[in-house]
């Protein structure tokens, strides 16, 4: 029976991903595994994760060390497996190292295959933990001139630190993750700047009643309204409306913010859709919410309502259309201001007041 080797490999868990650390390899060498039996845990600026087994097969070789930073595409540990496993990469294309190879003894009439041309590569990616680059844009250091010693030739902080002549600065995980985190938050934002778009606001005493509930209420009555105006429920990367409703909903995690997207929530149950929303403020909390729920949200909101903020400008997300916030009751009169910002390609001024009026009347 032929024999396959496939390389389980650093998947990609955002568009933005480029390295991921090894947390821990649950598997040894030799192991017996099942298709989704969990392999290794690996984490991000954004989330953990838990990487599980594409197929029935046995551990081969285990090639990642625990602690280290890889690559994305970089193989972890290898399986033999009796039957192909297609890509499991998390949309990042096969690294010719987590090519799938099928293992058949060479016949003895075996005509040789013509050696392949190699091309060679003028200018190669530069792979450096997120703590190198900050260190070396700080200090006008260009990597190329820096002699990696992580794994897979990854310049690692101690590297930058090194060609300084200085000794390395301990910096714990987490506060390099909470940079990271808030970079790539800034780094969203930015990206709106040359979008179109206005901010309308209203005050509102429903909306304070219904908040002394929890945010589900909000959360599912937009998404009915956003349902309704199928033109702002769609994806501005590539304009395609969406067959369900992705609400993103803003959260606290240890790392910073979070954006979980609660999909088609005006079709939860009140009591359900809350038990779905508080369970997924424990896990963002945590910095571990849910692969599955990091991307297809049109549309965001910002719930202050529990905070001393009155009011915050939301600004739209790259993709969304439409952009909530909800701030804290008014002191002297009770009531809220709830904003709402849109692209004014998708909608104008009129539509985004008529909008606005629907959300506040039906809560």
């Amino acid at each position: 029976m032929n024999k396959f080797e496939y390389a389980v490999i650093m998947p990609k868990m955002s568009m933005t991903m480029e390295e991921g650390e090894l947390l821990s390899i649950r598997v040894n060498v030799g192991d017996a595994v099942k298709s989704g039996d969990i392999l290794f845990d690996v984490a991000t600026d954004k989330i953990d994760m838990e990487v599980e087994s594409p197929a029935d097969g046995v551990v081969k070789e285990i090639v990642g060390q625990i602690g280290s930073t890889m690559a994305v595409g970089a193989p972890v540990l290898v399986l033999f497996t009796e039957t192909q496993v297609m890509s499991f990469d998390f949309n990042t294309p096969s690294t010719p190292e987590a090519a799938i190879e099928e293992v058949i003894a060479p016949e003895a009439d075996q005509v040789a295959a013509p050696e392949p041309v190699i091309v060679p590569v003028v200018e190669k990616t530069v792979m450096a933990v997120p703590k190198a680059r900050a260190l070396a844009e700080h200090r006008g250091i260009n990597l190329q001139d820096i002699a990696p010693t992580g794994p897979y030739g990854t310049i690692t902080y101690e590297d930058v630190n090194k060609s300084l002549g200085a000794a390395p600065q301990p910096v714990s995980g987490l506060e390099s993750r909470k940079a990271a985190n808030r970079k790539k938050v800034a780094q969203a934002l930015e990206m709106t700047r040359g979008i179109p778009q206005i901010t309308l606001s209203r005050f509102s005493s429903h909306t304070t009643t219904s908040l002394a509930q929890g945010s589900a209420h909000i959360v599912s009555t937009w998404a009915r309204i956003v349902r309704k105006n199928t033109h702002i429920n769609l994806s501005t990367h590539d304009e395609s409306a969406h067959d369900f409703v992705g609400v993103g909903l803003i959260m606290e995690s240890k790392y910073g913010l979070a954006i979980p997207v609660f999909r088609d929530p005006d079709l939860s149950p009140g009591a359900h859709l809350q038990e779905w929303i508080q369970t997924t403020r424990v896990q963002a909390a945590e910095g571990k919410v849910p692969v599955q729920m990091l991307s297809g949200a049109t549309t965001s909101i910002f719930d202050l309502s529990h905070r001393k903020i009155a009011s915050a400008i939301p600004m739209l997300l790259p993709s969304h259309t439409t952009a909530l916030s909800v701030g804290a009751p008014h002191a002297s009169f009770g009531e809220s201001e709830i904003n709402l910002t849109v692209d004014l390609r998708y909608c104008d001024a009129l539509e985004a007041a008529s909008l606005l009026d629907q959300l506040i009347d039906a809560l």
